[in-house]
């Protein structure tokens, strides 16, 4: 039996941004997780299990290049799941290995216990999990690299407004810089070529960089309870488009505000961190007041304003309409105070570390 788990994400800056290739984003891997579980099965049988949606598992077929599953109506469901397993399935055939029968069960804790999101990329890690399961049942050996790509290829299968920054830390793990690739590039690709073909490519775009935090620096997280419609969101950024002097220069704020976080990083700066965190949530802010909904919710602005009572720089993680907003600190801060009266205001703190290794 094999077991891999996928962590969570939560972005830290260059939201928005990070839609267009070469716009590049800070984010962390949390320690919650959707976690695989693979064995070889004894039948000529398949079975999908996800702990999460159904009770029982779920047999399937191959016919060709599709996963065609017993119970129909389950597979919109299972959507990620059977797309992760047919595009890595299609990398094994074109690599002259023979498929086998497998029992995967999946399961996650990135939601609360009664269900509520917290934002943190499930679908994203669903899918890291899976190629992570099957590279490992395959004996495939693959890089992050690829291991990130193959995920890639499964989502863009499915949808293509992610920037998939999402998957890029779910592989990576800990702290990440990074920027998306060419799309229509990537899509074309995919289309012309074998899986194995695109793999080996070089994505115009992508930039995938991890990063060490600066020492005594701490990320607090707080949940409005209240989820977010990310790709509601994203669709109105996009129509912000059509106006590309506003748009343009809310991309160059944001890459030259990153650019100089990921600096601080690197010089082991917590201040100059924060600067940036602060001057990133301000570009948030201009961007708030051209749209036609709340990305800075009011529930989100007093997470803000009450961190930043106490030392802390803070903004919106993600999309944000909802879900969490982020605090950095130093080491040395009363977190606890923080935590009481975001609690005194309907904030809930997620006391989650950031996740390094596999």
């Amino acid at each position: 039996m094999i077991q891999v788990k996928a962590p969570g994400k939560l972005y830290i800056a260059g939201e928005y941004a990070v839609t267009e290739p070469g716009y590049k984003s800070v984010l962390i891997a949390v320690d919650r997780f959707v976690t695989a579980t693979i064995e070889e099965a004894d039948i000529t049988q398949s079975s999908i299990h996800s702990k999460t949606l159904h009770h029982e598992p779920i047999t399937f077929q191959r016919r060709e290049d599709n996963i065609v599953l017993s119970d129909v109506n389950a597979a919109q469901q299972l959507k990620y799941v059977i797309t992760a397993i047919e595009v890595f399935e299609q990398y094994v055939r074109s690599n002259n290995i023979k498929l086998k029968h497998f029992h995967l069960t999946i399961d996650s804790n990135l939601d609360d216990a009664s269900g509520h999101k917290y934002g943190l990329g499930s679908s994203a890690a669903v899918l890291v999990s899976i190629v992570k399961a099957l590279n490992e049942f395959y004996d495939m050996q693959l890089s992050n690299l690829y291991i990130y790509k193959l995920a890639v290829i499964a989502n863009m299968k499915l949808q293509s407004l992610s920037s998939c920054g999402d998957i890029a830390v779910s592989v990576y793990t800990g702290w990440l810089a990074y920027s998306t690739f060419d799309h229509e590039w990537v899509m074309q690709q995919i289309e012309d070529t074998s899986v194995n073909e695109v793999l080996k490519k070089n994505w115009p775009g992508l930039h995938i960089e991890p990063l060490q935090a600066p020492e005594n620096m701490e990320v607090l997280i707080g949940w409005t309870g209240s989820p977010a419609s990310s790709h509601h969101l994203v669709s109105e950024v996009k129509r912000l488009k059509s106006d590309p002097t506003f748009y343009g220069k809310f991309l160059e704020q944001s890459h030259a505000c990153v650019e100089k976080l990921i600096h601080a990083f690197k010089t082991n700066h917590i201040k100059g961190v924060q600067q940036m965190i602060r001057h990133n949530r301000s570009i948030i802010q201009q961007m708030d007041r051209e749209a036609t909904i709340d990305i800075e919710t009011p529930h989100l602005k007093t997470l803000c304003d009450i961190a930043e009572a106490h030392g802390g720089a803070a903004k919106t993680s993600g999309a944000g309409g909802g879900d969490c907003g982020i605090t950095i600190i130093r080491s040395d801060v009363n977190k606890n105070a923080i935590y009481d009266e975001w609690q005194r205001n309907n904030v809930q703190p997620l006391e989650f570390n950031i996740h390094h290794g596999q």
